[in-house]
């Protein structure tokens, strides 16, 4: 009798926690979480990139003269093993030569993953 209580107990917690995990969470991508990933046009990554740099306007991590620089190219290159693009912008607004095109990284999915002065 009290295997019967502790698997009736142990069934109805599994259950519960089963409906509770399955409850409001949606898998349809709106939310950035998707199990497939569909490679993103090059007219997506360049809005992207331009958010990205926006964000870092916001953030303070570039100067607010970057805001309506028009994007110089857009290509895809090889890192290692993964293949991203690669978004550039030129502000010849700034002094330092070495920071004048600002590059954004975009994974073939969409997903900003870094940015900086070199391209590398």
């Amino acid at each position: 009798m009290k295997t019967l209580i502790k698997t009736t107990i142990v069934a109805v917690a599994l259950t519960c926690g089963t409906l509770y995990a399955g409850g409001s969470h949606s898998h349809d991508g709106e939310h950035g979480h998707s199990h497939t990933q569909v490679e993103v046009s090059k007219s997506y990554v360049e809005k992207v990139a331009i958010q990205d740099r926006m964000k870092l306007i916001k953030k303070k991590q570039i100067d607010a003269s970057w805001s309506n620089i028009p994007t110089l190219n857009i290509e895809k290159k090889q890192f290692h093993h993964n293949t991203e693009w690669v978004v550039s912008f030129k502000n010849e607004k700034i002094k330092d030569k070495s920071k004048q095109v600002l590059y954004i990284f975009v994974s073939l999915y969409g997903q900003v993953t870094g940015a900086n002065y070199t391209g590398q």
